[in-house]
């Protein structure tokens, strides 16, 4: 055979195998509408049925899994996310934030900020990278979107604290369809087992104490909170490490006690001097 025939069966081949790339590139994205093509009505309602849960526990299981990193920082960090302007003691290599210190005046400033104010620090971690990390985890929900057609509104994250856990509303409505068929959802709530709630307390208590000059959570104050307060008590270790005369870190940590809970760590200190 001479050089331009098999140039020719060359030429042939290439041409082929790009028509075969192309045609398998237009099913790949349009697979959605061409399998919808031999489905009827109750067929694409099943499948979508089918499809539904699955899409809202990948849902849950990506909100879950950014939003316990989130929360175990913000508990290292004294119920903060945004630590600027904030001061710290370093100890052993770690920076523990400071809540209760003194202004120019001599005052002693309570910083402890309130459950609504960790509230506000989630929803600062979720615009500035939370919502970004959500959507990594999900891949663009790319594997779902690969089979049916996927219309996601706004989605929005409410945290609601209780003493043993938060619960997280997930408001991501979406609108599936295959071929002319239609199926509304939104998305389940998620439930962080993190004890916020009660070392929040916890800490409150301490804070509360500390403030005022002729009160200090240690020694007899330290053993009487614990007689009085078995049950706020009874899921919690708590350390205290004296710096010196006018500095302490406090370290507050969840026992877990249901299958799957790690331990929570509320870490905080004060600085007096």
């Amino acid at each position: 055979m001479s050089k331009r025939g098999k140039k020719g069966q060359l030429t042939i081949i290439i041409i082929i195998a790009v028509i075969i790339i192309a045609l398998a590139l237009i099913a790949f994205f349009l697979w959605p509408q061409i399998s919808a093509l031999f489905m009827n009505e109750e067929q694409s309602q099943r499948f979508l049925a089918s499809q539904a849960e699955p899409l809202r526990q990948s849902v849950s299981d990506c909100v879950k899994e950014v939003s316990l990193a989130a929360f175990n920082k913000i508990g290292l960090q004294a119920g903060y996310y945004d630590t600027i302007g904030l001061s710290s003691i370093n100890y052993f290599e770690n920076d523990f934030i400071v809540v209760l210190f003194k202004d120019s005046n001599k005052a002693r400033i309570n910083k402890l900020p309130a459950l609504s104010q960790i509230n506000q620090q989630y929803l600062t971690f979720l615009e500035k990278e939370g919502n970004a990390k959500i959507d990594s985890c999900l891949n663009d929900l790319s594997s779902f979107k690969r089979i049916m057609k996927i219309e996601a509104g706004a989605r929005t994250i409410t945290p609601l604290f209780y003493e043993d856990s938060i619960s997280l509303i997930v408001d991501w409505p979406m609108k599936l369809s295959k071929g002319d068929v239609e199926q509304n959802i939104n998305q389940k709530p998620v439930e962080l087992l993190i004890r916020l709630g009660n070392l929040h307390k916890v800490a409150s208590d301490i804070i509360d104490c500390d403030v005022q000059i002729d009160c200090k959570f240690t020694g007899k104050n330290w053993d009487v909170y614990t007689w009085n307060n078995p049950y706020t008590l009874r899921y919690v270790d708590k350390t205290a490490y004296n710096l010196d005369a006018t500095k302490r870190i406090f370290l507050l940590e969840s026992i877990p006690t249901r299958q799957g809970e790690q331990p929570f760590k509320f870490y905080f200190a004060e600085d007096l001097s």
